[in-house]
């Protein structure tokens, strides 16, 4: 915005320059830990300014000095050797101003527990000749035959019983004729029951056979070839279908057939003349 003209504005305005105040310094001491705080106290790494306890000053490690370099150069001779960090031992001994390594295998030998195979044997091993016994064995046997114990000799040795040496091998045991006697017995009274009760059942139904008028076995056949054709009108109108699609059109279809059959066989049976009549009551003891 522009300034407005006033006839103070020609007067020249005086310039005073700020008094620039006394820099700040703290009475603390700037390289001393700070104390009360508790960031970077928990765990094994302590962080810098983790400090609760008296006041102590902060060393900064020798890497962070001097842009990252060490101020000490390094010894070319101190590098991480083969072994020096595995579970084998390494010593080193200087001798006229050389390095020497020694690995001692023995301090990180893995051995497997319980006892252990024997060595391969060897191509140039030879197997030791000439060995003989001054035992006789003549004398030996008699003696082992005196002292053994007398008894079965497959109990003395040890050994198998030789069962076809036995005085029965081959012979059928004695429980097995017992067994079969009393299967023979129980099945000859099962017999004689059911021959009991068979001859009974007869001398009841005997009595009760008689032969079927002729005029109701006429009017039964006619009554099942009227049935016969009921039953075939409802199969052929099923029957002219080529595609059964549905398991209700399958059943009715064979529902039909099996009557159909078992009319016809009813119709053959009854039509060969003479036809008898047996009357069936049947006990509830039997």
């Amino acid at each position: 915005m522009p300034r407005e003209e006033c006839i103070y504005n020609l007067i020249p305005k005086v310039h005073v320059e700020p008094v620039k105040p006394e820099r700040y310094r703290s009475r603390f001491d700037p390289k001393v830990q700070p104390t009360g705080t508790t960031f970077g106290v928990r765990g094994k790494t302590k962080l810098e300014g983790a400090n609760l306890g008296a006041a102590q000053k902060m060393e900064k490690p020798a890497s962070a000095r001097g842009f990252g370099r060490l101020p000490a150069k390094p010894d070319p001779k101190s590098f991480t050797r083969k072994g020096e960090r595995s579970a084998t031992a390494v010593v080193s001994r200087k001798r006229d101003d050389e390095l020497i390594v020694v690995f001692d295998s023995s301090a990180g030998k893995f051995n497997y527990p319980g006892p252990s195979r024997p060595p391969v044997v060897k191509r140039d091993d030879k197997p030791i000749m000439g060995l003989k016994s001054a035992k006789n064995y003549i004398t030996a046997n008699a003696v082992e035959t005196i002292l053994a114990i007398p008894g079965n000799r497959a109990r003395v040795r040890n050994e198998q019983p030789q069962y076809m040496k036995k005085e029965d091998f081959g012979q059928v045991p004695r429980y097995l004729g017992q067994v079969k006697d009393e299967i023979e017995r129980e099945n000859s009274m099962i017999e004689e029951f059911v021959r009991q009760n068979h001859d009974l059942m007869d001398e009841e139904n005997r009595d009760r056979v008689e032969d079927m008028d002729e005029n109701e076995r006429l009017a039964l056949v006619d009554a099942l070839k009227s049935k016969w054709d009921h039953v075939n009108a409802k199969y052929q109108k099923l029957c002219h279908n080529v595609v059964f699609d549905t398991l209700g059109k399958v059943r009715r279809k064979e529902t039909f057939e099996k009557e159909l059959d078992q009319l016809e066989k009813d119709i053959q049976l009854l039509e060969k003349g003479h036809v008898v009549i047996s009357e069936c009551r049947c006990n509830d003891r039997y």
